[in-house]
This record gives structure tokens, C-alpha cells and sequence, in this order.
């Protein structure tokens, strides 16, 4: 999050460790560390979660990184990625 979001962000201040959790499988509910994270991104304002969910599906690289981004586990991320560039694509996989 830059100067646009970080003040009003709910994880600043905290160690980023707790948002990079080994992921669980997008069937599966949320494990420890992921609900931990995403509770932290509960509180935070839904305009500053909407820009670091953004910032993340905007970069396929780091859509890769395990973690929570926006209140999304990465799972759901890469689903969230995988609709959207098909939708670019005119549907083609």
C-alpha cells in the first residue's frame, strides 16, 4: 500500500510475516494463519482492501505469492485472476 491507503490500513505497523501463511486449498476453509490475516483485513476500510486486492490481481507475478491480499486468500486470488484474463481473452482458456 502506498501514501494513497497505508495510513488508513489496517495491517500498518504490523509484521507483514502474518499475511504469508502457507495457503490451504480453495475448497478447503481458511487455516491459522489465514484466518489471522484475514481478520486483519476485516477491520480495514473496504476502499483500502479493494486497492491492495487490486495491486495484486494487476500483477500476475505476485498473484503467485502465497498470502492474503485484500482480504483474499491466495487461492481465491489465482480464481479471481484466471476469470479475469479469460474475460480479456474473449473467454478463451
Amino acid at each position: 500500500m502506498d501514501g494513497d491507503g497505508r495510513p488508513q490500513a489496517a495491517c500498518t505497523g504490523l509484521d507483514t510475516q502474518i499475511f504469508f501463511a502457507r495457503p490451504s486449498e480453495l475448497d478447503q476453509p481458511p487455516n491459522k494463519g489465514e484466518r489471522s490475516a484475514l481478520a486483519v483485513c476485516a477491520v480495514c476500510p473496504a476502499a483500502v482492501r479493494a486497492v491492495c486486492l487490486e495491486r495484486d490481481l494487476a500483477q500476475s507475478e505476485i498473484t503467485r505469492i502465497n498470502g492474503v491480499f485484500g482480504g483474499v486468500r491466495q487461492e481465491e486470488r489465482r480464481e479471481m485472476y484466471r476469470t479475469r484474463q479469460q474475460a480479456r481473452s474473449g473467454g478463451v482458456a
